[in-house]
Parts: structure tokens; C-alpha cells; sequence
């Protein structure tokens, strides 16, 4: 349809008379000899003012003209070497880079080929055009990926959102535009200098095409202005029509995307999320051509109405994409046209929605739970967990028993509310050598007049046990090991009457845990010279007598007083008052008596001392005593 819509346009702007004469000339030329038709064709085209070439072209556009001439024998073939094209083109390729620039032109290409043994015949023109017919050029492999179209189910089916930073900034409260002259990526220092860079955030809706935009000032990407711009973009707005949680959300790898904080929020809303992979931005490619409609649509007006503060910066996008989502803006055909054809606005579209597809973003309080970390430990008591969700209005009981064979007993799980989902939670179950299971609980509801569980268990009227937990099956597989009973009651009970365990294992014998101790034959070893401690300590307690506590002066004058028997009166106590002043004597005083009343009787009879000469003597004992 497109080659026919061109030849009709090409038609109906040729002269009538140019068209009556082309087909007297295409009657000519297939009348004229061998040799004649070129100089027919020669005075038309001299005639009109046009190359021959194009009137050959018009004859058999417009009037069906067939030169009758065969195809050549070895069309399609060339001198040079397949081996030679194919490195050629495999060497430019290889130099395409990231902005799809080749910077290896063909000669060059051509020069390492024959520099490598490779058989260059052919000119660098001939080798463009070869390249060009066999799909080799660099237009053909900078980019050799055909894409497929994808649709969505509905409006709010799959989101795509992505930031990037705007030329725009502001400082001392005016409004400049980064001008190319002076912000690249050969003067990085002017990037450096402002602190503060206007990033733009801009969520598109697959389904609908309906578009939102949102500024805020950071110094650079960050996840307080993603979640800022969640917010904003999936709640109701007075100047927006779309809105509400999507079930799918794509985007790219940015730190804030992928921040623990961020991917909490998503999960607790149920957003499915995913980036994709390095180099691949056309997955994403509606919010690519949505940043280009944002910049040229909106953001040139900018410069003829600047405005100071990011705050009138956002009052002034609002204003923008009501209008530009409603097709409300004059000389602009915001319209989708997908496949069909058929132009429709973006509001329109997306107010097709249907009931259950519309789900509210949450209050920003209880996002922001959410986002200041989500993630709860709990630990099961009971098989069953205790929780404050964020939507309900006191503390719920979550029962665990469907999955008791996953988790042992007092086990701790990760727990993740989840909103809109009347209190439920995600319970994420560590499992051994296998993948966490995780599992969606809703809260207990039921309950009797008296707050109890109203499934449970009524007293005397029946009998019921808690589901086995992996603790239990463990016990049982136990129990049958050591008593050959896997009851747990009857384990007990063998347990309890002293049965001997596991004498199920080996015909009642039991286990050997002790008589076979003693019998294996020990090597023989020579003894060891042993030393002495050689402390400080120990060395000055053998060198030193060890001294006992000093005894009272009356324990020791009635020792004595039994020793001297008549010769002790009340005059000895104050002799040995005279001999001890702080009423303590030595402990070895008690065994010198004889000393000490051999000094009393000499002093009681110094005369009879003096004849035998011992006075002397005996007070000396008494000093060596003291």
C-alpha cells in the first residue's frame, strides 16, 4: 500500500502532457530498432529538463514499460573473495560503538585484510556497494535486532517508569538550562559545580500510553525520590485520570530500582518487577520515546516561561500532562495510533479499565512502613505467629498449621505484609538444600463469643492433635529407632519403665556403651623425668617456717602458772606484762614454759641466780623469746 500511495502521489504531480507524452514514447520504443530506443529516451529527457535515467524510470512507473533486457549470467557474483567481504564487514562492525558510530572507515578495513593474507581486488566503492546488497553495511549491523510487539491486557496491566536527569537545574533561585557548549562530557567539572541537579521521573502506561512526569531536585538518582515519585504517579491526582498499582512494572538496573527498601514496597503492593538486561532499553522503549515527547513537548516551552523553584516546575508539568493525556492541547495531536490505525487519546484508553484492574495506592503512612524496612522476624509458637499489619487495627493471629511439616518447632520465619489483601501476609520457610518456600496467610477471622479460635478443639467433646511440625517427624523417626515404637505417647512410656533403647536394633542385646572399654592393648611408653615447680612462691615457702598468729598474754600466764605451781603469784602476770606490752605473745611461747619460769624464779631469788651464774643466760632466752 505505501509503493502504491507513492506512485499515485507521483502521478498526480506530473504534467498531463508529460504523461501523454511518455506513453508515445514507450510506444516508440518499442517500435524503434536495436540501437534507436537511447536517443528517443535522450530527446525527451532534453526536452522536459530531466535525466534520461529518470524518464526510463517514469516509463516504467507510469506506463509500464518492460526493456525486455536479461538478467546477466553471473549477476549476483563478484571477483573478490566471500572470506574477504566477511572480514571486512566482520572488522567494521567491530569497531560500531556504543552511540552506533563506526570509526573504522572500509579502507582501513581493506588495508588489515590484504596485511593479512586476505585477497583484495576490488576498489573501496565496489566493496560499499557489496557490502550494501549482501546486508553487510554498517546501517544493516549496528543494530541486528528485530524486535516483537508485545501488547498489555488492560490499563494498569504493565507500568514502565525510568528517571533521568533534566538540562534543567536552579540556583540562587532562577531557572538555567545546561547549554551543550559547556556541559559534555569534555568539561565534567561544570557537572560538579551544581550540587543540586533537576532529575525527571516518568512513568508510562503500556496499555493506554498514558504518561506522567514528575521533577525533583537530588544530587543524584536515589530511592527517597523513587519512592516520593510511586506515590505521587499511582495515586489520584485532581489534574491526572490514570491511576493506581500496576500488576507489572519495568525498568532499569538503578541503584534506587533495585534497593531493598523499594523492592519491599513493590512486593508488600504485589508489583511484579523486573529490569532489564544491560543494553537492552528498547524492552522499555515507550518510556524512552515518553522522556523525547516530555523534552520537546514541555520542556522547550521552558526557556520562552521560565520558571524559579522546582514547586512551580511541578505546577506547570501537572498542567501539561492533563492536557497532552486528553489531546486538549491546540495544533498537537497527542493521539496513540497502534495497529489499527485508529487514533485515540491516552485518557480515553485508559478509562476503558474495568472493575478489579483499578487497584488504590495505599495510604503514604502505611507505604512508608513498608519502605523503612518491612521485612519481620517471627517466631512460630503453637504453629501459628502473632503480627501487627499495618492495615488492621490490632495485633493477628496467623496459622501455620497447612505447612507444619516445613518448619520445626520455635523456628523463626520472615514475614512480609502485604496491602490491599485484607491483612494477609508472605511468609518466606528456610528449607535445607532447597528453595525457601513462600507462602500467603491470611489472618484468623473467626472467633466465639469469649475471643477463642473458633475451629478449636471443644473440651470433652472429642480429641485432636496439632499437625505434625518438622520437629515431630523427626522425633518419630527417632522414636522408632531407639524403641521401635514411633508414637511418641508409647515411646514415652517405654522410656519412662527404663527399657533398655535400642534393643529393637540387635535382638534385644542393646547397644555396647561401656564393656568394651579397657581392652584394646595401649603401646608401651618410657617414662618421663619429672622437675620440680620452680616458683617464687613454692621456693619461698620451703626456704621460710610458716609462723602461727600470736597468742593472748592471759592464755600464756595460765600456762605458766600451771608450770610454776607455788612460785606463781600475782606479781608474774606483771612481769610478763612488762615482757609482752601489747598483751600478744608468740605461739611458740608455750613451748619454752621452762625457759620463761626458770627467768621468774630468778627474779624471785636473784642471789641464788647470781651463785650459779645463769642470770645471764636466761635473760637472754627471754629476748630471743620476745
Amino acid at each position: 500500500p505505501a509503493a502504491i500511495a507513492t506512485e499515485t502521489d507521483m502521478q498526480s504531480k506530473l504534467n498531463p502532457d508529460f504523461v501523454q507524452c511518455l506513453f508515445a514514447l514507450k510506444a516508440q520504443v518499442e517500435l524503434a530498432p536495436h540501437g534507436g530506443k537511447r536517443s528517443l529516451v535522450e530527446g525527451i529527457a532534453k526536452q522536459y529538463a530531466k535525466s534520461p535515467q529518470v524518464v526510463y524510470e517514469y516509463l516504467r512507473r507510469e506506463c509500464g514499460f518492460d526493456a525486455g533486457r536479461k538478467r546477466r549470467a553471473d549477476s549476483g557474483k563478484s571477483r573478490i573473495n566471500n572470506d574477504t567481504l566477511d572480514f571486512i564487514a566482520s572488522a567494521k562492525r567491530e569497531s560500531i560503538r556504543g552511540n552506533k558510530k563506526a570509526i573504522m572507515p572500509t579502507c582501513v578495513a581493506m588495508n588489515i585484510a590484504d596485511a593479512n593474507g586476505l585477497e583484495v581486488n576490488m576498489s573501496e566503492t565496489s566493496i560499499n556497494r557489496l557490502l550494501r546488497e549482501r546486508g553487510l553495511s554498517h546501517a544493516t549491523l549496528a543494530e541486528p535486532r528485530d524486535h516483537i510487539r508485545l501488547r498489555s491486557l488492560h490499563p494498569n496491566h504493565v507500568h514502565q517508569i525510568d528517571p533521568s536527569v533534566c538540562v534543567i537545574y536552579y540556583m540562587n533561585g532562577r531557572q538555567h538550562i545546561m547549554d551543550e557548549r559547556d556541559f559534555n562530557k569534555n568539561k565534567p567539572q561544570n557537572y560538579v559545580k551544581i550540587k543540586l541537579k533537576v532529575w525527571r521521573y516518568v512513568r508510562y502506561d503500556h496499555a493506554s500510553g498514558a504518561l506522567d512526569v514528575r521533577y525533583y531536585e537530588a544530587a543524584g538518582e536515589d530511592q527517597h525520590s523513587m519512592f516520593e515519585f510511586l506515590q505521587w504517579t499511582w495515586g489520584q491526582q485532581k489534574n491526572r485520570l490514570a491511576h493506581g498499582v500496576p500488576k507489572r512494572l519495568i525498568w532499569d538496573k538503578g541503584s534506587a530500582n533495585t534497593s531493598k527498601a523499594i523492592q519491599g514496597l513493590l512486593d508488600a503492593l504485589g508489583v511484579m518487577h523486573e529490569t532489564h538486561a544491560t543494553g537492552h532499553a528498547w524492552v522499555k522503549g515507550g518510556v524512552e520515546v515518553t522522556n523525547n515527547i516530555v523534552e520537546t513537548h514541555f520542556e522547550s516551552r521552558l526557556k520562552l516561561e521560565p520558571v524559579e523553584t522546582i514547586e512551580q516546575l511541578n505546577n506547570a508539568v501537572e498542567r501539561w500532562v492533563r492536557d497532552y493525556n486528553a489531546n486538549a492541547i491546540k495544533f498537537v495531536d497527542s493521539r496513540v495510533i497502534r495497529d489499527d490505525g485508529v487514533p485515540r487519546s491516552r485518557d480515553d484508553l485508559w478509562h476503558t479499565i474495568a472493575a478489579g484492574e483499578l487497584i488504590a495506592m495505599p495510604a503514604d503512612n502505611i507505604c512508608r512502613f513498608f519502605f523503612h524496612g518491612a521485612a519481620q522476624s517471627r517466631k512460630i509458637v503453637n504453629q501459628q505467629i502473632s503480627f501487627k499489619h499495618p492495615e488492621l487495627a490490632r495485633p493477628a493471629i496467623y496459622k501455620l498449621d497447612n505447612w507444619a511439616q516445613h518448619f520445626g518447632k520455635g523456628e523463626r520465619v520472615q514475614l512480609l505484609p502485604l496491602l490491599g489483601k485484607g491483612g494477609a501476609v508472605r511468609i518466606q520457610i528456610e528449607r535445607l538444600a532447597q528453595a525457601p518456600l513462600l507462602i500467603e496467610v491470611e489472618p484468623m477471622t473467626q472467633f466465639d463469643d469469649f475471643g477463642r479460635d473458633a475451629s478449636a478443639q471443644v473440651l470433652g467433646e472429642g480429641y485432636s492433635r496439632a499437625a505434625d511440625s518438622a520437629t515431630m517427624l523427626s522425633s518419630k523417626r527417632l522414636n522408632e529407632l531407639t524403641y521401635g515404637a514411633r508414637d511418641i505417647d508409647e515411646a514415652d512410656k517405654l522410656r519412662t519403665t527404663n527399657v533398655r533403647p535400642f534393643a529393637n536394633a540387635n535382638d534385644g542385646k542393646g547397644m555396647t556403651a561401656h564393656g568394651h572399654l579397657g581392652d584394646r592393648v595401649l603401646p608401651v611408653r618410657l617414662p618421663r623425668a619429672v622437675g620440680d615447680v620452680q616458683t617464687p612462691q613454692l621456693m619461698d615457702a620451703h626456704s621460710s617456717s610458716v609462723e602461727s598468729a600470736p597468742i593472748p598474754l592471759v592464755q600464756l600466764a595460765s600456762a605458766l602458772r600451771k608450770h610454776l605451781d607455788t612460785d606463781y603469784s600475782k606479781d608474774t602476770y606483771a612481769w610478763l606484762k612488762a615482757q609482752f606490752p601489747v598483751d600478744l605473745a608468740p605461739a611458740s611461747t608455750l613451748d619454752r614454759l621452762g625457759e620463761f619460769a626458770d627467768a621468774w624464779r630468778g627474779v624471785l631469788h636473784p642471789s641464788e641466780q647470781q651463785a650459779t651464774g645463769t642470770n645471764d643466760v636466761r635473760a637472754s632466752n627471754i629476748r630471743r623469746i620476745k
